[in-house]
């Protein structure tokens, strides 16, 4: 079942609109409820500018997001929770092992006990769905023309250290 949580002081304490809720697990019925309708909701806006060949003001796509939390070093997994907010006062240094190596910024997934659910907008895609209707591109063809664009970018860029090599031999 999914944790509303509320800010602890006034609304102004909140940090961003986009939280939603806190759930256990993955396979949890709010969280699967609120991805079926930001899908139903993004297909709708296909659709309408598809049709129209047009995107208003109105039109905004979304995504899920979801944030792990929990402990984030080893010592901390398996042990007291208290362990992990008063590390001073049990004699253990801030410097033991993190869970993985960008743990203290981003947590892994299989490490979570639990997950901040976000909605946020999908500038991306909507970006692509302008650039579709204008160009009349499908997505396909778009992830297609930049796979191509980055592989002769990627020639170039060995084109052009191959040539410094050779000139730094000889």
């Amino acid at each position: 079942m999914a944790v509303y949580r509320k800010p602890r002081n006034s609304k102004k304490a909140w940090r961003t609109k986009s939280y939603k809720f806190t759930v256990a697990t993955k396979d949890d019925k709010s969280l699967i409820d609120l991805k079926n309708t930001i899908t139903k909701q993004n297909a709708n806006v296909r659709k309408h500018a598809r049709t129209y060949q047009m995107i208003t003001d109105y039109d905004m796509l979304y995504t899920v997001r979801l944030m792990a939390r929990g402990p984030r070093r080893w010592h901390t997994k398996y042990k007291s929770s208290l362990v992990r907010y008063f590390k001073g006062a049990y004699g253990i240094p801030q410097t033991q092992k993190l869970l993985h190596g960008n743990a203290d910024s981003n947590l892994n997934h299989k490490f979570a006990e639990e997950f901040d659910v976000y909605v946020h907008h999908d500038r991306h895609a909507l970006d692509k769905l302008k650039h579709e209707i204008e160009t009349g591109q499908s997505p396909g063809v778009q992830r297609k023309i930049e796979k191509l664009k980055n592989k002769i970018w990627r020639l170039e860029f060995q084109a052009k250290n191959d040539k410094l090599a050779a000139y730094g031999s000889n």
